[in-house]
């Protein structure tokens, strides 16, 4: 009953906080932060720690949620839009903004929980958030799926609003923070938080779960480490040959 009861209350916070609708940002940013370390066993009480993300991350998440929600509201209007115009050219609009918006709603299903969980820049943040929804498609796919089915409960059943949401975004958590599971500390350490990393310029790095270090995730690591093989074998190769 004790998880029902935060589940529960986490979605009511939420609800409150995104009423003035330029906080939704913030608010779900919050949502996440409480909920996945609920999920993960932290033990933090539910609205402390929601109230604390609220705060920490209140101007980064309005800087990110109001042009997402804004770009949301107006790809999906283009949506219903073009649908209702009828066939021909209409047709292809439909298609490109469903396209558009899809992409949209992978984007800001992972950045809100990147926020609240990682420290880097919107741009960073963004970038990450479309690299893992790609490289995760499947689990993408299914937390989307959940979140429709959650809609149209809520659609049905309006009075479900004060619950669904918390329980998609409890279900959404588990998926977020298995995907991220590498990148956390263990609970159990005590570990410090880690922010993600795209190159090793930085000088951040991620703790494994044996307690080594493991290098931070970036796009150009592997490349680079195969251009330097390639070069020393290069080497290597002139120093047999010359006479």
């Amino acid at each position: 009953m004790g998880r029902i009861f935060d589940v529960f209350l986490l979605n009511i916070l939420w609800l409150l906080c995104c009423l003035p609708v330029f906080t939704i940002g913030p608010s779900t940013t919050a949502f996440f932060y409480a909920m996945i370390n609920l999920v993960r066993g932290e033990g933090n009480p539910v609205s402390r720690d929601f109230f604390r993300s609220f705060r920490q991350n209140f101007k980064q998440g309005l800087l990110l949620g109001i042009p997402l929600t804004a770009t949301g509201v107006f790809l999906a209007m283009d949506v219903a839009i073009s649908h209702r115009a009828g066939t021909g050219i209409y047709s292809f609009f439909m298609v490109f903004f469903a396209v558009m918006f899809l992409l949209w709603a992978f984007i800001t299903l992972y950045t809100f929980p990147l926020l609240a969980k990682f420290e880097k820049n919107s741009k960073d943040l963004l970038i990450w958030a479309f690299t893992l929804s790609i490289r995760h498609l499947g689990r993408t796919l299914l937390m989307l799926l959940m979140l429709a089915v959650g809609l149209w409960f809520c659609h049905i059943l309006p009075g479900l609003i004060f619950i669904v949401f918390g329980l998609v975004g409890q279900f959404q958590s588990m998926m977020i923070a298995s995907i991220l599971k590498p990148h956390l500390p263990d609970v159990h350490d005590g570990g410090e938080m880690k922010p993600l990393s795209f190159t090793e310029d930085d000088g951040e790095t991620f703790m494994d779960t044996d307690g080594g270090e493991m290098k931070p995730l970036s796009f150009t690591n592997a490349t680079a480490d195969s251009g330097q093989a390639s070069s020393s074998a290069m080497e290597d190769e002139e120093e047999r040959t010359a006479p």
